[in-house]
């Protein structure tokens, strides 16, 4: 797909910028929380290294200009951790953290292998929402999207898990678990919540209809 005049030049906010560098792997430790259980944590952690159901989150440096916005070299097809967790949680637009929300709900756009192929089956997605206005350039700008997707306008949705890589203690030490699948997301409440290394938000859509994105934005 071409991009149009509009999609030129513009860097989604929750994409990767050239410098915005991940944590290193040799950060990681191990700490009990106040159930006695054993978890991923840092050596010199902070409370905003935790989410608020206790699940710890990959550090990554922010390129930001005066104003406050990413700036510098997109890193296309890499997602900013910080950044995607905060679209989601506010439930902002994720081109520009703009208000998304139509008159019949808010507006997801998710991989074509993410619909649940059953009506009414929830819909679990990384993807943070989309305005209307920006419902077009989404897909053109994201890789992910062009191969294929399925708009939904959600009157529910809720917090249900991350995505991320896994650990294990090894006989060296914290290591990824083999043949990890990051992108298999894990929900909170899991029994492996805890060794997760956290970098991208899920959210679940549990009432909520399939539309046309072309449709609803002539419509609107």
């Amino acid at each position: 797909m071409k991009r149009t005049k509009t999609a030129q030049g513009l860097v989604p906010y929750i994409t990767s910028r050239e410098g915005e560098y991940g944590g290193l792997e040799s950060e990681l430790t191990l700490s009990m929380n106040a159930f006695g259980t054993m978890r991923l944590a840092y050596y010199n952690e902070t409370p905003d290294d935790r989410g608020p159901r206790g699940e710890l989150w990959a550090r990554c440096d922010q390129s930001l200009n005066a104003s406050g916005q990413p700036t510098g070299k997109p890193q296309w097809r890499m997602v900013h951790p910080a950044r995607q967790r905060q679209a989601m949680e506010q439930l902002r637009c994720q081109i520009r953290m703009c208000p998304p929300e139509t008159n019949r709900g808010y507006l997801f756009l998710a991989g074509a292998e993410e619909d649940p192929g059953r009506p009414g089956a929830p819909v679990r997605t990384a993807q943070p929402p989309v305005c209307l206005k920006h419902a077009r350039t989404s897909i053109e700008l994201c890789p992910h999207l062009r191969k294929g997707h399925v708009a939904f306008v959600a009157r529910a949705t809720s917090i249900w898990g991350v995505i991320g890589t896994r650990y294990r203690l090894g006989a060296t030490g914290l290591e990824p678990l083999p043949g990890n699948d990051d992108e298999a997301p894990v929900p909170y409440g899991h029994p492996q919540m805890g060794w997760v290394l956290a970098s991208q938000l899920v959210r679940e859509l549990t009432d909520y209809e399939v539309v046309g994105v072309d449709d609803l934005v002539s419509a609107a």
